[in-house]
């Protein structure tokens, strides 16, 4: 699997490169997939993001209230975390009812490769 719309993660971070590229060679044929990673892929730029803070994760360590850690903090924009949590919804609707159409997909593909590109111009060592 290649994609060129997260090729420049596959070097510094080749989890989030996998699992993009999985997203989105499964949009098509299963939509769900793509959702159900597409929330994978979120949770991991959220995980590497209390690891470059050194923040602790919170009494409540889940991943909306990581999130929200990251929103107090100044970490994410409004506009990043809105993707992120509208990636989290589908997602959960998509890994817990296996339920997700193709325009939630392409949707929330789209906000990943956003959120992607933001996280890779704010965090690589290599822009």
């Amino acid at each position: 699997m290649n994609s060129p719309n997260f090729n420049y993660l596959e070097k510094e971070f080749p989890l989030l490169y996998n699992i993009g590229c999985s997203a989105e060679y499964n949009l098509h044929s299963d939509p769900v997939t793509t959702l159900w990673k597409l929330r994978v892929f979120e949770e991991k730029i959220v995980e590497y993001l209390f690891e470059e803070h050194s923040f602790e994760k919170p009494r409540e360590n889940t991943l909306h209230y990581r999130i929200k850690v990251l929103e107090d903090e100044g970490i994410l924009q409004p506009n990043i975390a809105s993707l992120i949590h509208n990636i989290k919804h589908k997602g959960n609707i998509a890994a817990h009812d296996s339920k997700g159409s193709l325009e939630d997909a392409q949707t929330n593909l789209f906000s990943a490769f956003k959120i992607a590109k933001w996280f890779y111009q704010s965090y690589s060592s290599e822009k």
